[in-house]
């Protein structure tokens, strides 16, 4: 079996894997969250949250990386080609699958959970763990470097103004906050409130405190030691305030800030496409309607009831990175709607391991070529001085000379060629015919397969560049 035969092979066996650990992680975090199991997904170590899998912030975290990295290797060309091809693919896959997402998003509420709904906008975090395969893409497009580079400017150029925007929107909100807000002194709250974080094993401190500049009760804090619920400064029944305080907590549990943060550096990254900004907002609902879900669970008709007036009594939005009960006039009809006891709805373990199992294949799927011309103009080279001109067979035992070079080097002067932004060692490996020659007078050979041509130089390394029309193997096994 050819090398690049074994890398389809891992690469369609890692996707298996990648797809049964999403299901298995949602499997286990439901579980955990009916009380099923006391521990975590597969039960390997005890913990207070209920995340499915890895922390959402771990996205924008390993981007973040990968921009520094580039800052400090930008000098070599192949690692800042090799950085740009893995931003255009997240970017690509991004507003693909986000756009996908919310215009299915109907019909996959009616069918699914609200949690499951919830954890398929986090698709994207579970992909970030896959191994780097250099598999030849699929598709590629031509783009004039002039215009990818002025493209890629005003792209991140949006993307810092929106995401910096974001950042400090929430740093003004989160001050505002503590500048309004008091000390939670109620004691029949706060010993409800460590009760149910305690029935939660919920062990750190999360302050409880009253603010006056909100109408809706939210939790903002990115870290553990730093996190706060705030409540409007109204009076709670004991029923109203076990709403509020569970709703909240299922927040707390599943890490929704960070959810709101990943939600929000995507908003960021798929600026330019209109849909990505309609569909984080659904994707926001959907952590809101989740935790309906889950307050409500088990629930009589006289609870339900009780949350669905108490939803209309605060109704407001939260600003930044915040999670918060009740929503605003535009989302909460359907939110009201939630509350009515319905069919049962799937857990949708099979489709998640199929949108995850499907995502990890479709990346890499497109690459970019920047310049195109002959192989003399893009190469710095003339390849047309021909010697021991071969074709081989995909068995690479079976062989024809090629006689007539001069023919041949004709052929090779009219080949237009274009650079893709990454190189692919797998494409060097041909599932069909492809031609192996040699430059006279030089330490020079190439190979040219159906779709690419190689060129191994001794004082320059490799290069590889794309092939923009198919060998024309009739005719080169005509000058035999």
């Amino acid at each position: 079996m050819r090398a690049i035969d074994l890398l389809y092979v891992y690469w369609f066996f890692w996707a298996l894997i990648l797809g049964a650990l999403v299901a298995g992680a949602f499997r286990g975090s439901w579980e955990v969250e009916n009380g099923k199991r006391n521990v975590s997904w597969f039960g390997l170590r005890d913990r207070s949250d209920t995340v499915v899998w890895v922390d959402p912030m771990v996205f924008p975290v390993a981007a973040a990386l990968y921009f520094v990295l580039w800052l400090y290797l930008r000098t070599r060309t192949e690692m800042t080609s090799y950085f740009i091809s893995v931003a255009i693919d997240v970017f690509l896959f991004i507003t693909i699958y986000f756009t996908l997402l919310f215009l299915l998003l109907p019909l996959l509420r009616k069918y699914y959970t609200a949690r499951t709904c919830a954890t398929f906008w986090l698709i994207p975090v579970f992909l970030l763990y896959q191994p780097y395969l250099s598999l030849p893409p699929k598709i590629i497009l031509y783009f004039p470097g002039d215009l990818l580079n002025l493209l890629i400017c005003i792209w991140l150029a949006g993307f810092g103004i929106i995401f910096v925007g974001q950042v400090i929107s929430h740093i003004c909100f989160v001050r505002n906050l503590k500048q309004h807000s008091l000390p939670m002194t109620d004691e029949a709250l706060l010993n409800k409130w460590e009760s149910m974080k305690e029935q939660r094993n919920i062990s750190y401190p999360i302050s409880l405190k009253y603010c006056s500049v909100i109408t809706t009760p939210l939790t903002v804090g990115m870290w553990q030691k730093m996190m706060i619920t705030y409540l409007p400064e109204k009076k709670f029944s004991g029923e109203e305030a076990e709403l509020i305080f569970s709703h909240e907590l299922w927040h707390i549990q599943r890490k929704d800030t960070h959810t709101k943060f990943f939600l929000r550096f995507c908003n960021a990254l798929g600026w330019i496409h209109p849909f990505v900004w309609f569909a984080i907002k659904k994707a926001e609902d959907d952590l809101e309607l989740s935790c309906d879900e889950a307050v409500l669970r088990g629930a009589d008709s006289e609870r339900r009831k009780k949350y669905a007036q108490l939803l209309l009594s605060i109704a407001g939005d939260s600003r930044g990175f915040s999670t918060c009960l009740s929503a605003s006039a535009k989302t909460l009809r359907y939110r009201l709607k939630a509350t009515v006891p319905g069919k049962s709805k799937r857990l949708g373990l099979f489709l998640l391991f199929l949108v995850t199992f499907l995502g990890y294949l479709s990346g890499g799927s497109l690459a970019l070529a920047t310049v195109r011309g002959t192989i003399a103009e893009l190469s710095g080279r003339d390849l047309t001085k021909v010697a021991d001109a071969t074709i081989w067979e995909a068995d690479g035992e079976s062989s024809i000379m090629v006689e007539d070079t001069e023919e041949l080097a004709e052929y090779m002067a009219d080949l237009q060629v274009e650079k893709v932004l990454t190189d692919y060692e797998a494409a060097y490996e041909s599932d069909g015919q492809y031609l192996s020659c040699n430059v006279t007078g030089s330490e020079i050979s190439f190979s040219i397969s159906d779709d690419y041509l190689v060129i191994y130089d001794s004082d320059r390394g490799r290069d590889q560049y794309h092939l923009c029309t198919p060998t024309d193997w009739e005719y080169i096994e005509s000058l035999k």
